[in-house]
């Protein structure tokens, strides 16, 4: 997918100004800045979710994960209800199973469920719409630091399983580098750098870059 000169303005003010980026198939690109700098701007604009200029080529099939996932799902609906909408009835256990939950969650309702269980079933329920671009929205910002880690690995483990291409966007540089491939820096609406995982963040070439990684703690080990 190639997303050119894309720009999203509300009223008066910018959020994306202009921005071409590449999201390779079955790579993940992290995309990564501070709060404002228009990361979920553009994520909605590659889903279709906002108005914007420019193109998005190859936009097909795109679902998304988003921060919050109890305001992303239906309080009414069953954990099995919510994945079968978009999957159909007989693919919940294989999506329960792709995202590590049991098959006696399907039941459940999401009040009845943890963060993190919420976010799998979040996760699944994209995975149900076979997506060629799966958009995640800060999925770990919302959850305790106690099950970041594991969401985190759960999504390596899916980029690695399922070949999946997708648009990973987090505040923090060293969880980018930890789940992305690829890492593009965005800043005032503006993407400043972007190019391999090791090279931007081994070797930051702009100022911005470098600011972000002497001023987010960097990922230790992330246990299962």
């Amino acid at each position: 997918m190639i997303i050119k000169n894309l720009s999203v303005r509300f009223g008066a003010f910018t959020a994306v100004d202009d921005v071409t980026l590449e999201i390779p198939d079955g790579h993940v690109v992290g995309l990564v800045g501070e709060s404002g700098s228009g990361k979920s701007s553009l994520a909605r604009a590659v889903c279709g979710l906002v108005p914007h200029t420019g193109t998005v080529e190859g936009a097909r099939r795109v679902q998304m994960v988003f921060q919050d996932p109890y305001a992303s799902l239906n309080p009414r609906m069953t954990v099995a209800r919510t994945i079968a909408e978009g999957a159909g009835p007989g693919a919940v256990e294989r999506l329960l199973g792709l995202v590590r939950l049991p098959a006696e969650l399907a039941g459940r309702y999401p009040r009845e469920l943890s963060g993190g269980q919420r976010q799998r079933v979040a996760i699944a329920r994209a995975l149900g719409g076979d997506p060629a671009l799966l958009v995640a929205d800060e999925i770990t910002s919302s959850l305790d630091v106690s099950v970041q880690g594991a969401v985190l690995n759960l999504v390596r483990g899916l980029r690695d399983e399922l070949g999946l291409t997708m648009l990973f966007i987090s505040h923090n540089l060293a969880v980018v580098r930890y789940v992305a491939d690829i890492v593009a820096v965005m800043h005032k609406g503006r993407i400043v750098e972007a190019g391999p995982a090791e090279q931007v963040v081994g070797e930051p070439a702009h100022e911005y870059t470098r600011a972000l990684l002497t001023a987010v703690p960097r990922l230790g080990r992330v246990r299962e």
